[in-house]
C-alpha cells in the first residue's frame, strides 16, 4: 500500500506537469490506451469466453463510473492543489457507505451515521480555503470521489458472479472508444519529449492499481487504509517543492478526519459482518 501511495502521487504529479501542454481529454485517452495495452495479455489468454456475462448493464455502470471518475480526477489534478485533490479522494469509501444505504437498502446504523458526519466535517475543512481559488477543480475532485464510490459498489456486486479478468477488462471496451472521441474533440498532440512521460503515466497508473489490489488482498481494509495517508504526504511535498503550492493545515486536518472516519467505518462493517456470520 505504501508503494501504491508513492507511485500514485508521482503519477498525478506527471498528469499535473503534462496538463500545461496537453488537454485533460488527451491525457485521459493516453491513460486508457496504455492501460488497455496492459490488460491485452488477458484478452489473448482468455479469448472471447472471458466476455461471457449475464450482467452487461452492471459492467456498463461500472465503466461509466470509471469514466466519470477518471476524467474528473484528471481535471482536478490539473486545476487544484495536489494535496487537496488527494484529501477529497479519501471520501470515496464514505460515499460508498452512503450509497449502500440509499441504493442497496443496507441498514442505517449509528456507526454509518458517525462516518457520514465525520466525512462531511472533514470535507468542509479541506474545501473551506479552496472555494474561491479552485472551485472547478474542487468540484471535479468531489465528482471523482462519488464516481469512485459507485465503482466500489459495482465491483462488489460483480465480484459475486464474474471473473476478476472480466471485471478488469470490460471497462476498457467502453471507455477507450469514448475517450478517443472525447480526445478528438480537444486534441493536443504530445511533443516528442512528452512521450516517455505519457508512457510512465500509463504504466504508473496500472502498476499502482496492481499494488493496491495486492495490498487489499494481503490485509484487511482497516489495516491498509491508514497507510494510504502517505499519498497525501507525498502529494503535498511534490506540490510544495515542484509546483510551488502552499501547504494549508486545514487540508491535513480535514484529510485526517476523513481517513479516520473511513477506517472506523471499515472496522465497524467488518465487526458487523463477523457478528452476522456467527449468528
Amino acid at each position: 500500500m505504501a508503494t501504491y501511495a508513492v507511485v500514485q502521487s508521482l503519477v498525478w504529479a506527471l498528469v499535473r506537469y503534462l496538463s500545461d501542454d496537453m488537454s485533460t481529454e488527451t491525457l485521459f485517452f493516453f491513460r486508457n490506451l496504455i492501460g488497455f495495452g496492459a490488460v491485452a495479455p488477458l484478452l489473448i489468454k482468455g479469448g472471447l469466453g472471458m466476455f461471457k456475462t449475464q450482467r452487461l448493464q452492471m459492467h456498463f455502470l461500472r465503466a461509466f463510473a470509471a469514466f466519470a471518475g477518471g476524467v474528473s480526477v484528471f481535471y482536478a489534478v490539473a486545476h487544484a492543489p495536489l494535496a487537496t485533490v488527494v484529501a477529497i479522494t479519501y471520501t470515496a469509501p464514505i460515499f460508498a457507505s452512503l450509497f449502500a444505504m440509499l441504493i442497496l437498502r443496507e441498514g442505517v446504523t449509528p456507526a454509518r451515521l458517525i462516518v457520514l458526519a465525520a466525512g462531511f466535517v472533514g470535507t468542509m475543512m479541506v474545501s473551506r480555503p479552496s472555494f474561491e481559488m479552485e472551485s472547478a477543480g474542487l468540484i471535479a475532485a468531489i465528482i471523482s470521489a462519488i464516481a469512485t464510490a459507485m465503482a466500489f459498489l459495482t465491483v462488489k456486486q460483480l465480484s459475486s458472479t464474474e471473473r476478476p479478468e472480466t471485471i478488469v477488462t470490460y471497462p476498457f471496451l467502453f471507455i477507450l472508444p469514448v475517450s478517443a472521441i472525447l480526445a478528438y474533440s480537444n486534441w493536443t498532440p504530445p511533443s516528442l519529449a512528452d512521450v516517455p512521460l505519457l508512457i510512465l503515466m500509463g504504466v504508473g497508473f496500472t502498476t499502482g492499481q496492481l499494488f493496491m489490489t495486492k495490498a487489499f488482498g494481503a490485509a484487511d481494509a482497516s489495516t491498509v487504509l491508514p497507510i494510504d495517508f502517505l499519498r497525501l504526504v507525498v502529494a503535498a511535498l511534490i506540490g510544495v517543492v515542484v509546483f510551488g503550492e502552499m501547504l494549508d493545515q486545514w487540508v491535513l486536518f480535514g484529510a485526517s478526519i476523513i481517513l479516520a472516519a473511513a477506517v472506523y467505518g471499515t472496522r465497524k462493517e467488518k465487526a458487523a459482518q463477523a457478528a452476522s456470520a456467527k449468528s
